[in-house]
């Protein structure tokens, strides 16, 4: 079986480099003839796994961290080529919600008796996500850390920054309408799936083959009610102040400037943002 390996050498603290040999020659071991595609620049895994799926490959497997995947995902999305994940970054929240290992050399041994599966897909203004798409304080804590930061201390930059922002940001309230109604919260996540940040859990009820999203509101205010909801989030207990619930379709209209984030990446897109399930599924390798 023909497969693509999208390796990006800067996630997870410069990780997958390190594995790419070890993880190809396990892939080979499971059947796939694999080619190795190093990326540099945003977007290009995107373009890669496009091409391959293009030129009939079976597979495209993303070495790297969410946003890898992601990238991967997009340029997969509407074609018959499966994607595989190897998780290699920060958090690794698509493998972790996949049920495969944590280490990229034993998810890639995996695949050697792995199925496909159909995932749904978000879309924020056009934009696949397979996690969350979010409005709010952690949207604009991705959107100022830098990705040499990121590349060099992982969690670490992640903390520092979420430090700093915790400090500057006012927590406004965001204003949406969600399957025609209205809502204000001051964090805004339309989940497809329950994991977030790691093995926290966001939306217990979501799911990433159900065909519906999950609309989680937070109605916190302020630094402590933040400091407060992530101490819960850690504790594994839910937020009296938040509520999630299924939905097909949310707009975020405002307010202007609000910070977005797809599957931690920033989404610099000028607000009203409509996000929906995208009319095609996803072709994943999953353990039986």
């Amino acid at each position: 079986m023909r497969a693509l390996l999208v390796v990006n050498p800067q996630a997870g603290r410069r990780y997958g480099p390190r594995v790419e040999n070890d993880v190809a020659r396990t892939l080979g071991a499971a059947g796939y003839a694999v080619e190795i595609h190093r990326t540099a620049s945003p977007g290009e895994a995107t373009a890669a796994a496009r091409a391959a799926a293009a030129g009939g490959a079976q597979a495209v497997f993303a070495l790297g961290g969410d946003g890898t995947v992601r990238e991967v995902a997009a340029g997969l999305l509407g074609s018959a080529t499966a994607l595989g994940v190897l998780p290699a970054g920060t958090t690794n929240v698509v493998a972790i919600g996949l049920g495969l290992p944590g280490e990229p050399r034993a998810a890639a041994a995996a695949m050697a008796n792995a199925e496909q599966r159909e995932m749904d897909v978000g879309l924020a203004g056009g934009e696949p996500f397979l996690m969350q798409a979010t409005a709010g304080f952690d949207a604009y804590i991705m959107g100022r850390l830098g990705g040499e930061a990121k590349a060099r201390f992982g969690k670490g930059a992640v903390a520092w920054q979420a430090l700093g922002g915790w400090l500057r940001y006012g927590f406004p309230e965001i204003e949406l309408t969600a399957d025609g109604e209205s809502y204000r919260a001051t964090h805004v996540a339309v989940c497809n799936m329950a994991h977030y940040a790691g093995r926290y859990l966001l939306a217990r009820e979501a799911r990433w083959d159900d065909g519906r999203l999950d609309l989680r509101l937070f109605s916190g205010r302020g630094r402590g009610a933040a400091l407060f909801s992530a101490c819960r989030l850690w504790l594994d207990r839910d937020d009296p102040r938040a509520r999630a619930f299924a939905i097909d379709r949310v707009t975020i209209t405002g307010p202007a400037g609000a910070s977005l984030q797809i599957d931690g990446d920033p989404l610099r897109l000028a607000l009203p943002v409509a996000i929906a399930l995208s009319p095609h599924r996803l072709r994943v390798l999953v353990p039986r």
